[in-house]
């Protein structure tokens, strides 16, 4: 190393003849490229000189437009943070937001770990402070160490692989499209190759083997358990989650929809949570156009962005719909300006997101008003996939709940909506679970629909309690596990209390009829009835 130091002569050699401005302002050593390691590393404007082959606004719409070749350097946008030389206006640069190149992390400018670098651009510093955590602890202890993990290859074959990712495309990725699939097919094959790059993508294709062998039921593969484990070790091995990616994210959103489908709702819910935090990490809220995004070089930055933004709004509303149902507070971002999905043919993951976005903003403080208009809203929105049908039943019965809690009295045009949408989800759930497609809501949602028609207690709601009853009974036979006979035992106790308390009120009515008649039978004991016979004192008596 000292060698390497005290021989000035390749430096220099490099310095004149590909050296970018940035680094011959600050004298710093320069790779050539566009933009070069440094400026990346330190967020500087890379640019070269015209003397250099290239003209400085050429080399510089290179930065804009032109992906670099570091698949693990981020792409900077200008809108962003572009922090510029020293000729910026250092003004304009603490008011913006940081993405740090080496690690793929987003920091608003307030943060304890961005302001040291804010800082330092904005007193003009030659070598201003990188974007770090400086002295966040005390550095008593060390790190954790990394975990130590089989490799997957040695859970599944490949061949097992291919047949079960075809139940994920065909049933999970036209709803949840968080997964690319060209970009997970090159994975596959670089896993199973051996690649120790792909490790850390080990994590997605877990998830997508996981769902896959859940939606075959019986025909799912006998280490389905052990492919979930897997995946979870990898999301917590400190060597990966230290420096958040976007297959972090996916392979989170597959968590928790695995974990939805197949645990309590405490676990699924932190998870979603998380996912949400992590997309925040790296800016996925704001929809950041970044080449890091995208694991392979010949992906285009515009599918890229097309995907991240599916896979941000897949997270968010599933986080939104999960917390709404289960009565917990979803993850609030300050701000997203990240845009929404295209729609596609196939695709049904806008629908999902604009089913999401019906959730009352301040769910937990929302007027009867606000409940009402969410609840038209839903009603009117297409059935566009069996899913989606038991997804409108999930949130217009989260609805209706917090309208209980209100004290509202509902209007039958109200209850009516309540009702269509009910029975379409009971259709969807009975037509899914034959199937073989057990989504967590094709049991919760027709479970919750009995309970909230015997809530309702009028006329038009009791008259379609037993068709719902039946309905239930009948995807309770075809799933035959002990959550769902629980579940139907439940709601037939619910009836039959219902159907007690109606007795009971019966009983209550008859007694004052009871009571009402004994008296009318006392009053008629005393009447003088030859007085009322005698036609010669009719007049007096009328």
């Amino acid at each position: 190393m000292a060698s390497s130091v005290s021989n000035p002569q390749p430096y220099k050699r490099q310095r004149v003849r590909k050296a970018c401005v940035p680094c011959r302002e600050r004298k710093r050593k320069c790779n050539g490229k566009s933009p070069c390691e440094m400026c990346v590393a330190y967020g500087y404007g890379c640019h070269y000189s015209d003397d250099d082959g290239l003209s400085a606004p050429s080399r510089v719409q290179q930065v804009d437009e032109r992906p670099h070749g570091s698949k693990n350097r981020p792409y900077v946008p200008s809108s962003i943070n572009r922090n510029e030389t020293r000729s910026i206006d250092t003004q304009n640069v603490t008011n913006q937001d940081n993405i740090d190149s080496a690690k793929s992390r987003y920091t608003i400018q307030h943060s304890a770990v961005a302001f040291p670098r804010s800082l330092g651009l904005e007193l003009r510093s030659a070598n201003p402070p990188r974007l770090h955590s400086f002295a966040w602890h005390c550095g008593i202890r060390p790190e954790e160490n990394p975990n130590s993990h089989v490799l997957l290859s040695d859970l599944i074959t490949r061949e097992d692989y291919y047949r079960i990712s075809k139940a994920y495309f065909s049933v999970v990725h036209p709803i949840f499209d968080v997964v690319d699939p060209e970009q997970l097919a090159k994975n596959v094959e670089k896993y199973w190759d051996g690649d120790v790059k792909t490790l850390g993508y080990g994590a997605v294709i877990a998830g997508v083997i996981a769902l896959g062998s859940f939606f075959l039921g019986n025909l799912g593969h006998p280490r389905e358990m052990d492919v979930v484990q897997y995946a979870k070790g990898i999301l917590d091995d400190p060597t990966f989650s230290r420096i958040p990616t976007v297959e972090q994210v996916s392979a989170w959103v597959l968590r928790t929809i695995y974990l939805r489908a197949t645990s309590r709702p405490h676990v699924a819910w932190l998870a979603s949570c998380m996912t949400i935090h992590l997309s925040e990490a790296i800016g996925l809220h704001h929809g950041i156009d970044r080449e890091d995004l995208a694991m392979t070089s010949n992906v285009s930055l515009k599918r890229t962005a097309e995907h991240t933004r599916r896979l941000f709004w897949c997270a968010w509303s599933i986080n939104t719909i999960l917390s709404y149902d289960y009565g917990r507070s979803s993850v609030s971002l300050n701000k997203i300006t990240c845009k929404p999905v295209k729609e596609t043919d196939g695709n049904y993951t806008t629908h999902l997101v604009e089913l999401a976005q019906l959730i009352p903003t301040d769910s937990m403080n929302a007027s009867a008003t606000q409940l009402l208009n969410a609840l038209a809203a839903v009603h009117e929105s297409p059935n566009a996939h069996q899913f989606l049908s038991l997804t409108k039943g999930d949130i217009c019965l989260s609805l209706y709940r917090r309208l209980r809690l209100l004290n509202h009295i509902l209007d039958k045009s109200v209850v009516l909506q309540i009702i269509d949408i009910g029975n379409a989800a009971l259709s969807a759930a009975y037509a899914l679970v034959k199937l073989d497609q057990a989504w967590w809501n094709v049991l919760s949602t027709s479970f919750q629909y009995v309970c909230v028609l015997l809530a309702i207690d009028t006329p038009e709601s009791l008259s379609h309690v037993a068709a719902a009853m039946r309905s239930l009974d009948n995807i309770t036979q075809v799933l035959g596990t002990h959550i769902a006979f629980e579940a139907q035992k439940t709601a037939k106790l619910l009836l039959e209390d219902s159907m007690k308390k109606k007795r009971q009120e019966i009983q209550q009515l008859e007694q004052a009829t009871h009571q009402r008649s004994t008296i009318e039978t006392t009053h008629l004991l005393d009447i003088d009835w030859d007085a009322l016979l005698d036609p010669s004192d009719t007049l007096n008596f009328m």
